[in-house]
């Protein structure tokens, strides 16, 4: 006897148009008199977001003219362009996304919980290496001298200074000397040379000793260390500072744009609107795409583009950009150019 279950019926979720099996759990949605299965809960979420985008084929005309995802350049060697995060393999600093967003920079973040480290660790470090020369009284200390720097130097070497040696091995790995090649070398070698001083002392001649034994560099290496990291925060914040007026470019565009659709007028997110949409744009609103009016007028502030701060009346076939801020009327207007290709877009860009 044949006990083998009778097959699913299957669906195919609109959003990305994999092939759904429909059970009573499946994650489905009702629009229009109509059932859609979907794949999972995050594309359910963005049809009923947008039910109009997936089901007039727009979807599928975007994912053919998709761009690469976020690419990555150096700041100091623009040249240098990747598909991922990492470090430059010219000059070993971090890459920075080519279209800045909203996330905070997570080398800034590091670098700073590795500065405040490495000065807890610097200050109570010179004070002990140099306050002999300065007439501090340090007699208490003499036999275990060298042993308190060993103690207080290795968290900055060995734990703060890591991202200095791996863009310093990644030089040599690259064969492209830069300043991380000679900062690893030269903290490694004092740092090793005081290891064997401080542990191993007899295999110096007696003129290298004196009261605290033979004499380290554990303090050199770690105001290098401190140093250079109060340059790269430095640095850091300060691309950080750039990166803000761009910011302030991107947020120039509305997040959604009032699509008009034969069943009535939808607050799509920017990013689903495509070329020939009708969007409705309201007093107050700012332009949302690029784009020419097909119907009604108003006055538009393009102080954006032209630092005119007088408005700008625009009527059917009028020409409008995307950032710019509508005055008093009302408009209809059809996307031109939308996405990465817009005005806005492409000074964010090249400010960037």
């Amino acid at each position: 006897m044949d006990i083998t279950p009778p097959p699913q019926p299957t669906g195919i979720d609109p959003v990305c148009g994999m092939t759904v099996k429909i059970t009573e759990t499946s994650r489905k949605h009702d629009h229009q008199g109509q059932t859609y299965h979907f794949c999972g809960e995050k594309c359910r979420t963005r049809f009923i977001a947008d039910p109009y985008f997936y089901l007039s084929g727009n979807a599928k005309k975007r994912g053919k003219l998709a761009v690469k995802g976020v690419q990555y350049t150096c700041p100091m060697d623009p040249e240098v362009i990747s598909d991922k995060p990492g470090a430059c393999p010219k000059c070993g600093m971090a890459l920075e996304p080519m279209t800045p967003g909203d996330a905070p920079n997570a080398e800034l973040g590091d670098f700073t919980r590795r500065l405040v480290v490495s000065a807890a660790c610097v200050v109570p470090l010179v004070v002990v290496a140099m306050g002999p020369m300065v007439g501090v009284p340090m007699h208490w200390l003499m036999p275990y001298g060298n042993l308190v720097q060993f103690v207080l130097a290795t968290p900055v070497v060995l734990w703060a200074a890591l991202p200095f040696f791996q863009r310093g091995l990644d030089s040599v790995r690259n064969r492209s000397p830069n300043m991380w090649t000679l900062i690893s070398l030269g903290v490694a070698a004092a740092y090793l040379y005081s290891i064997v001083a401080t542990f191993l002392p007899g295999l110096f001649p007696a003129a290298y000793r004196d009261e605290m034994g033979v004499a380290t560099y554990f303090e050199a290496s770690a105001v290098i260390i401190a140093l250079v990291f109060v340059g790269q925060v430095l640095e850091l914040r300060a691309r950080e500072r750039t990166g803000d007026a761009i910011k302030a470019l991107m947020k120039l565009a509305p997040k959604t744009a009032r699509r008009v659709q034969p069943d009535g007028d939808f607050d799509a997110p920017l990013e689903n609107i495509w070329l020939d949409d009708l969007l409705r744009v309201r007093p107050g609103e700012a332009v949302p795409v690029d784009g020419v009016v097909v119907e009604g007028g108003s006055s538009v502030d393009e102080s954006l583009l032209t630092g005119e701060a007088m408005p700008v009346e625009k009527g059917p076939g009028a020409v409008v950009t995307g950032g710019t801020m509508n005055q008093t009327g009302g408009f209809v207007m059809r996307a031109e150019r939308v996405g990465a290709s817009t005005v806005l877009a492409q000074i964010v860009q090249m400010v960037a």
